[in-house]
């Protein structure tokens, strides 16, 4: 992964830099608080789910052959001899021919019983002989029936290692009897806005000002991916940039910085990084917006440092920036999804570089299709957007109807 790249490099190459970043260590943590983690190793089923045999349905449990011919205009009555809840056991219950038994969803089912006939297919009967039930339709054997580990079997192997863990993931794990799950340790994060000009957003933004809003789009970003970042805000200034970055790699795995990372008088942002021993990877990559960003190493410690203006940080930071800190997390496939889909508005690209571009996708018929966002703004473009569309390298254009592909955002 090391070594120094060329001045500027292609988006694949940098996107190749992303894909050599180790994962953190790996650590065990109660399942109820893994969710969004990646597992560090496979996970089999402790139980089985069912534990047993269980009822899909409140109603009776019966055996089928006593009411193949069932009907509402020609019922068949049994008689009950007992009942059984969720929870409960079914030791001592014993269906014999002519008999049902009261049974609740999730209740284990009785020995004897082939079936279970749902309630609204029942009708309740009191007689001098004991209470009888009237079944008004029939049920095929094993009808309404979860047979014991027929979700899950107990040693199944049920998530492959590099698996996010999902709502549903982390449910299915729960249901296997699974208390603990060995996943990667969630990296620090620690985002860094440069700029004199630059007051935190909610302030009075007075003449010249602006606010971070940059600072605060990158951790919704990172909101998303399950990390929960800090963030500061830094002046133009080197010494004082060097001391404040120092004491940001004793404490945080990354640091994302916005702005200060060109070729102006007060672009002191790399130069502080580079001062204290960061190892640059590479310095800009070939996309527009978003050429600025620069990626650098200080042992395990990522940094990657975004553009100032808006597009240009944002476009960064989802294509390149995120992704990176997802490889800490242990994803597999950090980048975003893309997909191809048919365009509806002109485009125009540069030849030597990735062209990405704000837009509005719509999806009919199962196709994708491609409009222009509809914001009078690059701010307001970026806010109506749900994608990103790629020119690649060599594309200069893209006309109305043509094929392509968009990031998903």
């Amino acid at each position: 992964m090391r070594g120094k790249d060329e001045e500027i490099i292609s988006l694949d190459k940098a996107m190749g830099h992303i894909m050599e970043i180790e994962p953190l260590k790996t650590v065990s943590v109660p399942l109820d608080e893994a969710a969004g983690m990646v597992l560090a190793g496979p996970v089999a089923a402790h139980s089985s789910c069912p534990s047993v045999d269980s009822s899909l349905k409140d109603g009776f449990a019966v055996i089928s052959e006593d009411i193949q011919s069932a009907s509402p205009s020609s019922p068949v009555s049994l008689r009950v001899t007992g009942s059984v809840t969720a929870g409960a056991s079914a030791e001592g219950l014993y269906l014999e021919p002519g008999t049902a038994i009261r049974i609740m969803t999730g209740s284990p089912v009785p020995k004897g019983a082939t079936a279970v006939v749902a309630a609204e297919f029942t009708r309740d009967v009191q007689d001098g002989s004991g209470r009888s039930v009237q079944v008004v339709a029939d049920a095929f054997s094993g009808r309404n029936i979860l047979r014991k580990g027929e979700d899950i079997e107990e040693g199944e192997l049920l998530l492959e290692a590099g698996r996010r863990l999902e709502p549903p993931a982390i449910g299915l794990l729960a249901a296997a009897g699974v208390s603990h799950v060995q996943v990667y340790r969630l990296p620090e994060v620690v985002i860094a806005a440069v700029g004199s000009e630059l007051v935190m957003p909610g302030e009075p933004v007075r003449p010249g000002q602006i606010a971070a809003s940059n600072m605060i789009t990158l951790r919704a970003e990172l909101q998303k991916a399950g990390i929960h970042p800090t963030t500061v805000l830094f002046k133009d200034n080197l010494e004082s940039l060097k001391q404040s970055f120092q004491q940001l790699l004793d404490e945080y795995d990354v640091i994302l910085t916005c702005g200060g990372v060109l070729d102006g008088d007060k672009d002191f942002t790399v130069r502080a990084m580079e001062e204290l021993g960061v190892e640059m990877i590479f310095r800009r990559v070939r996309i527009g917006p978003g050429k600025g960003v620069c990626m650098g190493m200080r042992g395990k410690k990522l940094i990657i440092n975004l553009p100032g203006g808006p597009p240009s940080n944002h476009v960064a930071a989802v294509v390149l920036g995120v992704p990176g800190v997802k490889r800490l997390m242990g994803n597999r496939n950090p980048f975003p999804a893309r997909v191809s889909a048919t365009f509806h508005v002109q485009m125009k690209g540069v030849s030597q570089w990735t062209q990405f571009a704000y837009v509005k996708l719509e999806i009919k018929d199962g196709v994708f299709h491609v409009k222009h966002p509809g914001g009078r703004s690059r701010l307001m473009d970026m806010a109506l957007s749900d994608g990103l569309a790629e020119l690649p390298v060599g594309q200069e254009r893209i006309d109305n109807g043509d094929r392509g592909v968009v990031w998903l955002i």
